[in-house]
């Protein structure tokens, strides 16, 4: 090992977070008294939670909550009027008289502001229509006031232009259904011109906006051939058995899309300027990750700043094999050793105890040798768990809702209790305190402050 290096362990509980008001209480602190422990005696703070799946968790833990290039690109780009992918899509549109069908996400003002900047290229002859499909990522009935008020504003907005209506509403977790698919094709769905009313339905039977299903607000969206379709895929929502579906339709998007090579994109993805196996090799670190076969490929691509491909300064285990013994992993020379555990593949309550009780006897176990070697240890989540259909009993099911924040123990010897804490911040801050807490850089940023009056309102 390096001088001024510090061999670090990083338990990953995935899916562990705070529970919402409305979510049924797994009470870790009594399942879990070593880890209830460690969080009373050493450094604990929640930080802010934006990831579902272990995908987009590792991604912004690896590249940074705002580093999603296209975005940023489509926010900075003066010379939109020109985009010619943009503007052959409008061309296309008014040569075979089709339509255009815009799918996106209702999340903020600026998605709709990003939504206008686009129609206005594309209308800037109002000669075919554009047809507006919203897709509601939200996963709280709280949220149906801020979605109506959106709504509202994408109504006034679109006023602006002739030709341009908002089509289909539904919920994320609906797109691949064929109610989707047959209200998208043949128009056979829900009408609701006052989507007022259907959206206060939903409110009163604790729909949530993900799970909402198909209506629409006008008619005319029905698909048909040679049209076309315009994604704003941001985000990783799973819509591929909906696109796969897409026939005689050309498919375009904001930025590339694996599964759909065909698909003609406005945007190249542009590298990112910093991701972990970076830091990792400008430090001279070795990480090994230790989780299942199946999860390898999308935490080394998104470790390796997006980039398939062998990396020097990561290696991979199979977390569940038999044959691995905790003393003998924690001896091998990485100065970085990742425990990736999850809580997703459970479905009922008892299990989910009973795997998190093992999970609390192996966080002992760790910490212990840790201890004795003096080892830092991490242990928190890159993403929280939301689901509403848990059984808790034959009879019954309940909601699991810890999505909002995810939990950090930091066990730092140079950074005791009583001088320091955690500030509040993201899973992108978490790594770069990791790395700060193996190498003692300065001039890292971290989420660490000294304790003090003043300690909360530094950033």
């Amino acid at each position: 090992m390096q001088n001024n290096i510090t061999k670090t362990v990083l338990f990953l509980i995935n899916g562990l977070g705070v529970a919402s008001k409305d979510s049924f209480d797994i009470k870790f602190n009594e399942l879990m008294p070593n880890l209830s422990m460690l969080m009373r005696n050493y450094l604990y703070s929640n930080i802010e939670n934006i990831n579902y799946n272990y995908k987009n968790g590792y991604r912004n833990f690896s590249l940074g909550n705002d580093l999603l290039p296209t975005y940023h690109q489509l926010e900075n780009d003066s010379n939109l009027m020109k985009n010619p992918t943009i503007l052959n899509i409008a061309s296309d549109a008014i040569k075979n008289h089709t339509k255009v069908h815009l799918f996106c996400f209702l999340d903020n003002e600026q998605v709709i502001n990003q939504v206008i900047k686009i129609i206005s290229v594309l209308k800037q002859q109002n000669e075919f229509l554009i047809f507006i499909h919203i897709i509601l990522r939200q996963k709280d009935c709280l949220s149906y006031d801020t979605i109506l008020s959106m709504l509202k504003m994408l109504e006034e907005k679109i006023t602006l232009f002739k030709g341009v209506e908002i089509g289909i509403v539904a919920g994320e977790r609906v797109i691949n259904k064929d109610k989707y698919s047959e209200l998208f094709y043949k128009g056979l769905g829900e009408k609701w011109p006052d989507y007022t009313r259907k959206i206060n339905y939903c409110r009163n039977t604790q729909t949530i906006p993900r799970d909402l299903d198909p209506f629409y607000i006008h008619t005319g969206f029905k698909a048909q051939s040679n049209d076309i379709s315009l994604f704003f895929n941001y985000e990783d929502v799973n819509c591929n058995e909906f696109i796969s579906k897409i026939k005689n339709i050309k498919l375009y998007t904001l930025f590339p899309m694996k599964s759909f090579p065909y698909a003609i994109n406005i945007y190249g993805e542009l590298a990112p300027l910093d991701y972990f196996s970076k830091k990792l090799e400008f430090h001279h670190l070795k990480c090994l990750v230790l989780t299942t076969p199946n999860r390898i490929n999308t935490i080394h691509y998104n470790f390796n700043g997006l980039k398939e491909g062998k990396n020097n300064q990561i290696e991979y285990m199979d977390i569940h094999n038999k044959e691995i013994e905790i003393e003998r992993i924690l001896q091998l020379p990485y100065h970085l050793i990742i425990f990736d555990y999850d809580l997703e593949s459970f479905n009922e309550i008892k299990r989910l105890k009973d795997f998190l009780m093992t999970l609390d006897e192996r966080i002992d176990k760790i910490y212990n040798i840790c201890d004795q070697s003096n080892y830092n240890m991490f242990i928190s989540s890159v993403y929280g768990i939301y689901k509403d259909d848990y059984i808790a009993s034959v009879d019954k099911k309940v909601k699991l809702d810890y999505s909002t924040e995810v939990p950090v123990v930091m066990i730092d010897r140079k950074y005791p209790k009583s001088k320091f804490l955690l500030k509040y911040g993201s899973t992108y801050q978490l790594s770069n305190t990791i790395i700060h807490s193996i190498v003692n850089d300065p001039n890292i940023p971290t989420l660490i402050r000294k304790r003090g009056i003043l300690s909360f309102f530094k950033d």
